[in-house]
């Protein structure tokens, strides 16, 4: 089944930071889109929630050095 959520993001400096987490999170299995935007914040998400988990995309993120806030 597909599901989207919207996460809270904090440490992202630039735009650059962002594509990152975009980037990271397109390459994981099940994943349908991955968008972050660093003006507003957050990763938006859709994804097939039988092939991953919503713990799964927040380590990615925080992985990367970021802090997943909670959801929106």
């Amino acid at each position: 089944m597909n599901e989207k959520i919207t996460f809270k993001v904090s440490g992202m400096s630039c735009n650059g930071c962002a594509a990152s987490i975009g980037r990271a999170l397109s390459r994981l299995d099940g994943m349908k889109e991955a968008t972050a935007d660093f003006a507003k914040g957050i990763a938006e998400v859709a994804f097939n929630d039988s092939l991953i988990d919503k713990q799964r995309i927040v380590e990615v993120i925080e992985d990367l050095g970021y802090h997943v806030e909670g959801e929106l």
